[in-house]
């Protein structure tokens, strides 16, 4: 007898089915009869609306010798249009250099020149810790090794310290007894001085050297400027007002931690007393636990600052940090309420981990553009990111996600500086894996 094609396909058919599920597929084929196509191409992946992200236009990215790590430590715009880039070597015997980009190359090949007026001169390694903006060709940077540190001035023409400051372009800062200093701050004042302020465990070390290098006797107290106030203050960055006053970000000593501060000296190096408590102003509403304030924007009579606030609650995060930006009036020190809420803006993009944004500048647009970065997971690392927020402290939701971008590119990045060009083009400055990057953005 027969069979019947019905009957003769039921078992190749059953059989089949079973090797569908067990595959995952959607259809089998072969046998006899008609069959209908299916599509067996997977489901489009869903984008991620946080993954929003900026390509520079151009980048300049370089690394050590071998196994030699580098980093940056700031970046500040020479008279010609282009990039100094300070930076140093790793290791015990790392050796600081100067990089210029753009414009005229006084430095050598690939504007690369390894500071041997530093790192010959002093027995032990000096690593940059700063710089700042250039003025009649020329720009300071601190230097900080083990219990020593250095002021030096370079002039743009030679790529070279200037002769004609301190000892060979050099100063040291004069540290008594075992301290350990903990942070260099470095800004110009208004006249061709610069101030110097080093951080000893709970006090600010401010001294004025005028435009030979000779230490200013008559700022502060025989020379020396310093925090009023008994419980303690972390130095972080320093700027000056257009009237010669001085502001100092950082911390202030608290019961068990520190809560965010500034600190306010006028062009004398003394504290000025209506602001806040001799001087020094406290912001414990910006810190869930302990925290400090950092870069320092000042335009007209309020100051643009930084804000890192750690949690000492147990969180879902690898690490609590809520990164901040607030408003402060200049006079009182007192939060600006017109900006974000009630004075200040803090965000959270949504990764299980580190947010952080810093360096503060005017975006061009009425409001402010900031460099950070973002640890987005221990797979996908830690992104650099720009931040756009509005004159009066609201993310910027016309940019990216929430106002912020991660820049392609970078994995394991830390953000050294942010700058804008006389042309429009926005710099940015990083430290990516053990290589140093400069990324150039057109406006």
């Amino acid at each position: 007898m027969k069979n019947s094609p019905k009957s003769s396909l039921a078992p190749l058919a059953l059989a089949c089915f079973g090797l569908a599920s067990v595959m995952g597929l959607a259809a089998c084929g072969g046998g006899g009869g008609e069959q209908t196509a299916t599509s067996s191409a997977p489901p489009a992946a869903l984008t991620d609306p946080r993954d929003t992200s900026v390509t520079p236009s151009s980048t300049v990215r370089w690394k050590g010798v071998g196994s030699v790590r580098i980093g940056l430590a700031g970046i500040t715009q020479s008279t010609d249009g282009g990039v100094w880039a300070l930076g140093a070597e790793d290791g015990d015997a790392g050796r600081p250099f100067l990089r210029k980009i753009g414009g005229a190359n006084t430095c050598g090949a690939d504007g690369l020149r390894f500071l041997s007026e530093i790192y010959t001169r002093f027995d032990r390694r000096q690593g940059p810790v700063s710089m700042t903006t250039v003025q009649s060709g020329r720009f300071y940077a601190a230097f900080m090794g083990p219990g020593t540190v250095f002021v030096a001035r370079f002039d743009e023409a030679t790529c070279a310290a200037d002769p004609s400051f301190g000892a060979q372009g050099v100063i040291s800062i004069p540290l008594s007894g075992l301290v350990t200093v903990t942070r260099i701050a470095l800004e110009r004042d208004r006249n061709d001085g610069v101030l110097v302020a080093a951080a000893i465990p709970g006090q600010v070390l401010l001294r004025r050297f005028m435009g030979n290098g000779v230490w200013d006797s008559q700022f502060g107290t025989n020379g020396l400027a310093t925090n009023p106030n008994a419980d303690g203050f972390l130095v972080k960055s320093l700027a000056v007002a257009s009237n010669g006053d001085i502001l100092i970000s950082g911390s202030a000593g608290a019961q068990v931690a520190y809560q965010p501060a500034l600190l306010k000296l006028n062009s004398k190096g003394l504290p000025v007393a209506t602001f806040g408590t001799a001087g020094v102003q406290r912001y414990p509403s910006l810190s869930l636990g302990t925290g400090n304030t950092d870069s320092l924007l000042v335009e007209g009579d309020r100051v643009i600052v930084s804000v890192a606030s750690g949690s000492s609650v147990t969180s879902s995060d690898f690490n609590s940090n809520d990164s901040m930006v607030a408003a402060m009036d200049l006079q009182s020190g007192q939060l600006r309420p017109e900006f974000g809420a009630g004075g200040f803006l803090t965000w959270d993009w949504g990764y299980s981990s580190t947010e952080a944004t810093a360096q503060w500048m005017p975006h061009g647009r009425g409001g402010y553009i900031g460099c950070g970065h973002v640890m987005r997971s221990l797979l996908l690392g830690q992104a650099l990111s720009l931040v756009d927020i509005t004159a009066d402290g609201k993310p910027d939701t016309t940019v990216g996600y929430q106002g912020r971008r991660l820049i392609a590119g970078t994995n394991d990045a830390t953000c050294a500086g942010l700058l804008r060009l006389s042309d429009g083009r926005l710099v940015v400055a990083a430290r990516d894996g053990g290589e140093a990057v400069v990324m150039f953005f057109d406006r």
